[in-house]
């Protein structure tokens, strides 16, 4: 499949005359549900309000990709509109940014698997510079459509988890002790830590927040600042096992990348180990997905 099966010229709005990226979205959701792709618009409307963050990806000045999931579409849609003029989108505490094409995809939440995959071959081609300049040089709906780009423009396979997973990722052991841990998990900046044993078995994750817990929970700081407190000396002797938590969601390394996605936003954790046979094979984050999705 190709997306020029999916960019139809009747959602294809050119020119895209909208004062800020807000407004520029609902023009496109409206050019969606005159099309009949939207069954469900005030519903539509209450999802489009939530405002997420990650509802719109800004691809440097060159696009804007609103997507959506939600039940008021039976099916994924696309519409894409063209500017005269690069469209603003404000953006707490920074600079606006700007861009001249806006692309909207609606996709109900059980079409998980071709939502990614249509994103990201959106995401693949707005980053090439000459697919950008042939679609700003078109002045009609029929001349985009008609665009050999968006024929050769293939809709990747799925993915699965061990294609963008990281191996033998940074690890804790459970006997070490948690200050020791927290260091290394500060240091390393990232999120959390698998606790594995020697045999690479995974039985616990630590991360910020088990760390957080304790430190509320027992007054015991890290160090290093004027506000840290004297512990007892049990407190110093405290090791991964005693806080890490044994509930921890797992994924295979062949599981369909768009599943585990799904299921990490449905369940909002940020990072999952990724496991064989109970042992440690790799480690999965919200942000290895992105990265992936918009090709960096």
């Amino acid at each position: 499949m190709n997306l020029s099966e999916l960019v139809t010229a009747e959602r294809i709005v050119v020119p895209l005359e909208a004062p800020g990226l807000p407004a520029a979205a609902w023009m496109l959701v409206e050019r969606l549900r005159t099309t009949g792709a939207v069954t469900d618009p005030e519903k539509l409307r209450n999802r489009v309000a939530e405002a997420r963050g990650e509802d719109i990806v800004a691809l440097g000045d060159r696009a804007f990709l609103t997507h959506y999931r939600t039940d008021a579409v039976d099916a994924l849609a696309v519409a894409i509109g063209i500017a005269r003029d690069p469209i603003a989108r404000e953006v707490r505490d920074a600079e606006p940014q700007h861009a001249r094409i806006v692309l909207l995809i609606l996709s109900p939440p059980r079409m998980a698997a071709r939502y990614l995959q249509v994103l990201g071959a959106f995401a693949r081609l707005f980053s090439t510079p000459e697919a950008v300049e042939q679609l700003l040089a078109c002045g009609t709906a029929d001349e985009i459509a008609a665009l050999p780009l968006l024929r050769d423009a293939q809709i990747a396979p799925q993915l699965a988890v061990r294609e963008i997973m990281t191996e033998r990722p940074r690890t804790a052991r459970p006997e070490t002790l948690l200050r020791d841990a927290a260091r290394d998990l500060v240091r390393a900046g990232i999120g959390g830590l698998p606790v594995v044993e020697a045999d690479g078995r995974l039985i616990g994750m630590l991360s910020e927040r088990e760390i957080m817990r304790h430190m509320l929970s027992s007054s015991a700081f890290l160090g290093g600042g004027a506000q840290r407190h004297t512990t007892a000396p049990e407190l110093e002797r405290r090791t991964v096992r005693d806080v890490m938590t044994r509930q921890v969601l797992c994924v295979s390394p062949d599981q369909p990348l768009s599943e585990v996605a799904s299921l990490m936003a449905n369940k909002d954790v940020d990072r999952v180990p990724v496991v064989r046979e109970g042992r440690l094979v790799g480690f999965l984050t919200r942000g290895d997905i992105v990265r992936k999705l918009i090709g960096s």
